[in-house]
């Protein structure tokens, strides 16, 4: 687990490294699991516009034990912004991929395993003032039979 949050965290500086080459944002969220056990988690991302309106980001998700099972994910998305109202809203639909894993434990037995997956999904940010918005987001993963997920937090851009 140490060696995953070590490259969790050289991928998240990687990217904010080129902040001079555009407009770099970050922040952080809590995480709905909408499936089976419905579970919360909490996040960071990071995220670089490449180009116009082309924004690539990073983040980290990790879900709290329940019923018997704690989760992480690790996503790398890219999201096509489409700014409106003078650029107060921005929509974005998103694609990615991600490492999405998990831990069972109970009464001394254990297991866990990560897969490799698909993200599909879209979000809107709602800018308060020029250094702070607010984000919601949903994703579809295409692991483990499909799950989606509900994102709600707050964007930093620097």
């Amino acid at each position: 687990m140490k060696k995953l949050f070590f490259v969790v965290s050289m991928m998240l500086m990687s990217v904010a490294t080129f902040a001079q080459q555009g407009t770099c944002t970050a922040g952080a969220h809590a995480s709905f699991l909408l499936e089976d056990n419905k579970n919360i988690g909490v996040g960071a991302f990071v995220g670089y516009e490449l180009i116009d309106n082309v924004r690539g980001v990073a983040e980290f998700d990790y879900y709290f034990k329940k019923d018997y099972t704690s989760a992480w994910e690790v996503d790398l998305n890219a999201e096509y912004l489409f700014r409106v109202a003078d650029g107060k809203f921005t929509i974005y639909p998103l694609v990615g991929v991600n490492l999405f894993g998990y831990k069972w434990d109970v009464s001394g037995y254990s297991d866990s395993d990560s897969k490799l997956g698909l993200n599909i999904g879209g979000g809107v940010e709602f800018k308060l003032t020029p250094s702070l918005a607010l984000k919601a987001e949903y994703n579809y993963k295409t692991q483990y039979d499909g799950g989606s997920f509900l994102k709600a937090g707050v964007v930093i851009p620097f």
